[in-house]
């Protein structure tokens, strides 16, 4: 009993941590889960004057994205995710790959290695029929079925612009870490 008290202890501290990091999401949750992620855009459309919501500034064009992030083996889905992107604020290099569709976010900085910073405007647990978009509509997550979704609302500003160029939300799928046990910076299933 003691153990199983323990170790709600240390998944509730790894969504604590994931929800709380400035650096890439995607990084986290290959690191905890101990697998690779592959995107899966659901839709990329362009929407012209959308409201730039991280910052009071006016309307500008952008493009909402919603994505699925699965672990590569076990093909669970760990996150979806709902993306404003503002090409006036993306290094174009990074806006090319992401026109692609191919690759997620996180792993495109990643490869691209570009400089960026993170704020972080929200985050907390939602009970799945209060999940939400980033304007406040309903909004529903593929692992609904769970008692709470933990969620990460935040932006990326990119070096060489000081206005954010992504308006992120992220939706975690709470049962990522069952049957996984935690040892020294890596998971591994459990029997």
């Amino acid at each position: 009993m003691e153990m199983e008290v323990e170790l709600e202890r240390l998944k509730r501290l790894v969504f604590e941590l994931l929800l709380t990091t400035e650096n890439r999401t995607t990084d986290f949750l290959e690191l905890i889960t101990g697998e690779t992620m592959i995107p899966c855009v659901l839709k990329q459309v362009t929407a012209t004057q959308a409201p730039l919501l991280a910052v009071k500034e006016g309307p500008r064009d952008a493009v909402l994205r919603e994505s699925l992030l699965r672990a590569e083996k076990s093909g669970l889905v760990v996150s979806q995710n709902i993306a404003v992107m503002y090409p006036d604020f993306i290094p174009l290099p990074i806006h090319l790959k992401l026109a692609q569709k191919k690759e997620g976010i996180g792993k495109i900085m990643r490869d691209l290695n570009i400089r960026s910073t993170r704020d972080i405007l929200n985050f907390g647990w939602k009970k799945p029929g209060h999940t939400t978009d980033l304007n406040g509509n309903p909004y529903s997550v593929t692992f609904a079925d769970n008692m709470a979704v933990p969620y990460k609302q935040y932006t990326i500003t990119f070096e060489e612009f000081a206005t954010p160029g992504l308006h992120l939300l992220e939706y975690f799928n709470p049962r990522m870490l069952e049957g996984k046990e935690v040892q020294a910076g890596r998971t591994r299933d459990l029997f």
